[in-house]
C-alpha cells in the first residue's frame, strides 16, 4: 500500500467533514493537501444533488446570527438611542 492509499484510508476513517476542517486550516501541506483535495473531489462528485442540496441548507442554518446576539445588539441600540435623548434635553 502506497503513502496516498493509505492517507485517503485514514481520510475515509475520520470522515469528509474533518478532512475539510484540517484542510481549510492548511494542516495538511505537501502532498497530502493535494491528495486530500483530490479525495474531496472524488467525494463531492460522488453526492446526488438532493445530498448537496441538503449539506448547503445545513450549513447556511449552522452561519445564521443567533437571535440572543441580534437581542443584544437591540438592546445597546436602545441604550445609546436613550442616552443620545436624555444628553440633547439636558444641554439644549
Amino acid at each position: 500500500m502506497t503513502n496516498e492509499e493509505r492517507f485517503i484510508a485514514s481520510c475515509r476513517s475520520v470522515g469528509e467533514a474533518d478532512v475539510r476542517q484540517k484542510l481549510n486550516a492548511e494542516r495538511y501541506s505537501g502532498p497530502k493537501a493535494v491528495w486530500a483535495a483530490s479525495w474531496l473531489e472524488e467525494v463531492e462528485s460522488a453526492k446526488s444533488d438532493a445530498t448537496r442540496a441538503e449539506e448547503k441548507t445545513t450549513r447556511m442554518v449552522k452561519t445564521s446570527p443567533k437571535p440572543v446576539s441580534a437581542i443584544a445588539v437591540a438592546a445597546i441600540l436602545l441604550i445609546l438611542l436613550a442616552a443620545g435623548a436624555i444628553a440633547f434635553l439636558r444641554f439644549s
